[in-house]
């Protein structure tokens, strides 16, 4: 039955368990609250630091949704205007010079006005509302009917068709030689008093260039902040394992601190119920501890008293049984 009893789970192991296993419990919660998100099905819990990294993102993709957005409009009204005061300068020259359609070929001056740079690859271009192009960057054009781009562009032209008979503007795509897409904006303003136009257009992505570079820069600061991460990270698992280690070095000493004298204690009571109570109760303990330990002295001086009254006892009837006989 002893031995049963002696095999069980003793007083420091489960004081050391009793403390550290919640203490790391503890540790291993706030650490997932920080760093670690927990997915349980549609339910989600979210680290600090998965909500901090994911707030920077949202509001790094929305100033920069912003920016672009209002660089693009900027854009437009750059060629808005462009298309606009190129138009009012051929009105004046016109007006002035009296130049008719089937002259234009030949006056270079007027040519130099038509075509004008828009942007860094924009250009803006002279044509009637009939679709007859008289003056463009790409001279191959000049001349030509508009309406064979119907099918071939009908995104510009589907632009330049509203554009024959009112100021209109709107995006198409346009294929660069390597293949890729890329969204031009297209303005076109009527020449007063005449059946010209002046259609105005560009990449309108060529306003949005700063909008790339703070992309690419906030690309960079999100690198640099995972990278922290993982270093802070690692530094923050190794003071915790120190901590832990420490602390359960800590709990270790204090627990057989509480232990040792309840073991002496027991050692005592051992030795009394096996007749010795000549050991010495040498626990110096305050508290509970130290209760018991005057309760065990106590109780072995009582035995101890008893046992010479019965020894007292048997000698005195011993002696007058002798005397007796």
């Amino acid at each position: 039955m002893a031995n049963e009893k002696k095999s069980g789970m003793g007083l420091l192991p489960r004081l050391i368990i009793g403390v550290f296993v919640p203490i790391l419990l503890a540790f291993l919660i706030i650490g997932n609250i920080v760093f670690f998100s927990i997915n349980f099905g549609n339910v989600q819990f979210k680290s600090i630091r998965d909500l901090s990294f994911t707030g920077f993102k949202e509001i790094s993709a929305a100033s920069l949704k912003e920016y672009t957005s209002s660089m693009n409009k900027l854009g437009e009204r750059t060629i808005r205007n462009k298309a606009e005061d190129v138009a009012k300068q051929v009105e004046v020259y016109l007006r002035l010079k009296g130049t008719k359609k089937a002259d234009f070929s030949k006056n270079p001056f007027l040519r130099e006005i038509a075509i004008q740079k828009v942007g860094d690859t924009g250009y803006t271009a002279l044509h009637d509302t009939n679709g007859i192009s008289y003056f463009h960057v790409n001279p191959n054009v000049e001349g030509t009917d508009l309406h064979a781009l119907a099918t071939k562009l009908p995104g510009f032209w589907k632009i330049l068709e509203a554009g024959l008979q009112t100021n209109t503007s709107g995006y198409y795509d346009w294929q660069d030689p390597d293949g890729s897409k890329r969204p031009k904006f297209m303005y076109v303003a009527h020449v007063k008093g005449t059946d010209l136009m002046i259609a105005a257009t560009t990449y309108i992505d060529e306003f949005s260039k700063p909008a790339m570079a703070i992309a690419e820069k906030l690309g960079r600061m999100e690198k640099a902040y995972s990278s922290q991460y993982t270093q802070r990270f690692k530094v923050f698992g190794f003071v915790v394992l120190v901590d832990l280690v420490l602390l359960l070095a800590v709990i270790y000493l204090y627990s057989y601190s509480v232990v040792r004298p309840v073991r002496r204690l027991a050692e005592v009571a051992d030795k009394i119920s096996m007749g010795d109570l000549k050991t010495s109760v040498d626990v110096n303990a305050k508290g509970e501890v130290g209760a018991l330990a005057e309760s065990i002295e106590r109780m072995q001086m009582s035995v101890r008293a008893a046992i010479e009254r019965l020894q007292k006892k048997r000698r005195e009837e011993k002696s007058n049984s002798s005397t007796e006989k």
